[in-house]
């Protein structure tokens, strides 16, 4: 079991390593593969429940959720290092608040993830699904806090590429906002926690189509900067007007 478990630790610590080495535009590409995979995985067992009655699809697809949401912070991290670190404007400060907000949702996932897999490893009082409904709502707006000021301190050069794809994920955070303030009033109301995929059905599929707007308005800018990075591989001052 003490080999089992330095082993466990030592492939999370070499996956680690792999991923800071990997510069920003490579992290893009992986979150955009990984953001397409959730968010398809979230949208089918919405629609389809009955898939979730195997235990291998709902380990499957927590695992895929799981990779999305680590990959993502590790996005925040890397454009932090490598993109807004040294612009001596608000941008680190929007990728800071990103990363706090990403590292919360990834306290839940690895929480659901554990228990999941019976990895007794989460004290009892951070069980408590008040983190479950609050989390995910102070996340997105953590998020929408970067796309803004990201948005505020544009550059010309970025203006010309990133402004619109920046408006869209600004749109696509605002509405995971007003869905995860549905989950957090569910819960206040009734006492009970459910993700919006195990709300009562009428639900669950109503919020289908707003779902698959905000993912796709996010995921836009994702692809647009992914573009931008591609024909603009590092940035300096004279890039970001300071």
């Amino acid at each position: 079991m003490a080999r089992e478990h330095y082993a466990g630790k030592a492939l999370i610590k070499k996956i680690y390593n792999d991923i800071i080495r990997l510069d920003l535009k490579k992290i893009t590409y992986i979150l955009i593969v990984s953001f397409v995979a959730s968010f398809c995985i979230r949208i089918t067992g919405t629609l389809f429940p009955s898939i979730f009655q195997n235990v291998w699809i709902v380990k499957f697809t927590l695992v895929t959720n799981t990779v999305f949401i680590l990959v993502h912070l590790f996005f925040f991290i890397c454009f932090l290092k490598s993109y807004a670190l040294n612009r001596g404007d608000s941008l680190a400060t929007g990728s800071f608040l990103a990363i706090i907000g990403s590292c919360l949702v990834a306290f839940i996932y690895l929480k659901n993830f554990c228990l999941v897999f019976d990895l007794d490893v989460i004290p009892l009082s951070l069980r408590n699904y008040y983190f479950d409904a609050i989390i995910p709502l102070a996340a997105s707006l953590l998020h929408l806090l970067f796309f803004s000021l990201f948005k505020k301190v544009q550059s010309q050069q970025e203006y010309t590429a990133l402004n619109r794809p920046l408006s869209s994920a600004i749109i696509g955070a605002a509405i995971f906002i007003v869905l995860h303030s549905i989950v957090l009033i569910n819960f206040l109301m009734f006492g009970r926690f459910n993700w919006l995929e195990h709300m009562p059905r009428h639900v669950a599929v109503g919020t289908v189509p707003l779902i698959a707007i905000a993912a796709i308005f996010i995921l836009y800018f994702y692809l647009k900067f992914y573009q931008y990075l591609k024909t603009t591989p590092t940035v300096t001052a004279s890039d970001t007007g300071v």
